[in-house]
Order: structure tokens, then C-alpha cells, then sequence
């Protein structure tokens, strides 16, 4: 059975409680995980998670699973199969069924919430703006080397300042940041357009503080053009 994203409800749910479904001592383990599994001595899989698990240009939760006879310090978080891992070093004890108690490292979850939510505002702009030319290819919310890349030339008349303008104006008018839907998760920057997404994000754009427009690379014979941010 499918582990339940319990994070999609509330990015900001720091600590939480699950059961463990399963304890994998990945030194033994011999299957097409192997590779990934063994980057880390130990995981677990849970019933419910608040961890977000790396994926969709979103880095990993990282934090604490504690049960009565023991501790997993989770150092990397991934998704396979429905299923979500959560790696690193176990202290004592973690068997099927305990109860347990989640605690997300609150400073990491806020950090690429913000991060993936800025990501969002200038795919927001870029589509609002030059939506019939450029179309979204791929973001990379790491706090280190942040960026949207979109298929399409950027116009050339618009350049760091004028990207940088429009993006201080949203964080100033504290717009809301939506997350809705069931059966396919979108996320939408107030007045803006509705884009899929499966990460955590702050509530308005307010919270984001300063987003910094670093860099904008035009590739002319592949027709792209990546914007590189920090926030």
C-alpha cells in the first residue's frame, strides 16, 4: 500500500505520528533499489509521512523518527513504487507496527519551501507575461544554484532589472500562494495560472522575502532560456 503524503496537507506540520510499516538494513538488500538504498545504513518506510521526499526539483526533508526503543536520523528522503524511504542512521530500535513520532528539521522545511515558491512566482511572470512564447521546462529549487528553465527566448529587451521589478512587485502585493485539488495537486500563485506540483510551499508571497534575479542565460540554438534566482 501506497505511503501516505501526509505533507501535502500543511507545509508547515513540523512534527507529526505514523507507524512503520517496515525497517530495511540496507547492507543486505539485493534488488534494483540497492544502488540508492545503500547510500545510507538504514530506512523506513512509514504508514503516513511529513517528510518530503527529493523529487520534482524540491531537495529532501530531512529530521527525526522516534519510537519507543529507537531513533532514525533521516539524512535523505525518497519516493519508489508509491512507497517513501526514509534513510539514514538508526540508534536502538524500529520494528513493524511501532508507533512513532515525525520531526521534520523545521529551518530546511522553510528553506526550499521558499525557495520552490519563488521558482513558482517567476514561472508565474514568464507565463503571465510571454505565456504564448515560452512554455516551462524544468526547476531546480536547491538553495545552492536555484533556476526555472523554460523552452522559448526570453525577449531580449528584458533583461536581470526588468525580470527583477516585476518579481519585487508580487513579493510587495503579499499575494496568497493557492495549493488545491485532489486528483492532480496544483499550485497557484494568486492571479496568476495554475501549475502541477507535488512540493511544499509557503502560504503568500510575502514570506519569501527577498528573491534575487541572478542570472538570465539565453541559448538561441536549443531555444531556451534559464533564469537563476536566490532567495
Amino acid at each position: 500500500m501506497a505511503t501516505e503524503l501526509a505533507y501535502f496537507a500543511d507545509t508547515y506540520a513540523f512534527t507529526g505520528a505514523s507507524h512503520v510499516v517496515d525497517v530495511i538494513d540496507t547492507a543486505s538488500v539485493d534488488s534494483a533499489l540497492a544502488k540508492q538504498l545503500q547510500k545510507h545504513p538504514h530506512a523506513a518506510i512509514l504508514k503516513s509521512t511529513i517528510f518530503y521526499p527529493q523529487g520534482g526539483g524540491q531537495p529532501t526533508d530531512c529530521g527525526e523518527i522516534r519510537g519507543a526503543s529507537g531513533t532514525l536520523s533521516v539524512a535523505h528522503v525518497f519516493m519508489h513504487d508509491g512507497l517513501v524511504y526514509h534513510q539514514g542512521q538508526l540508534a536502538g530500535a524500529l520494528t513493524a507496527g511501532d508507533a512513532v513520532e515525525l520531526r521534520v528539521d523545521e529551518d530546511t522545511r522553510r528553506r526550499n519551501a521558499r525557495c520552490h515558491s519563488a521558482g513558482h512566482v517567476i514561472f508565474s511572470l514568464v507565463k503571465h507575461y510571454w505565456g504564448d512564447s515560452m512554455r516551462e521546462r524544468k526547476g531546480h529549487h536547491f538553495s545552492d544554484g536555484a533556476y526555472v528553465e523554460f523552452d522559448g527566448l526570453l525577449p531580449s529587451t528584458e533583461t536581470v532589472d526588468s525580470v527583477q521589478r516585476l518579481v519585487d512587485q508580487v513579493v510587495a502585493d503579499d499575494r496568497r500562494v493557492l495549493v488545491t485539488g485532489d486528483q492532480v495537486r496544483v499550485v497557484q500563485v494568486e492571479g496568476f495560472v495554475e501549475n502541477p506540483c507535488g512540493g511544499t510551499h509557503v502560504r503568500s508571497t510575502a514570506e519569501l522575502g527577498k528573491i534575487t534575479i541572478r542570472k538570465i542565460a539565453r541559448k538561441s540554438g536549443q531555444n531556451t532560456t534559464k533564469i537563476s534566482y536566490q532567495v
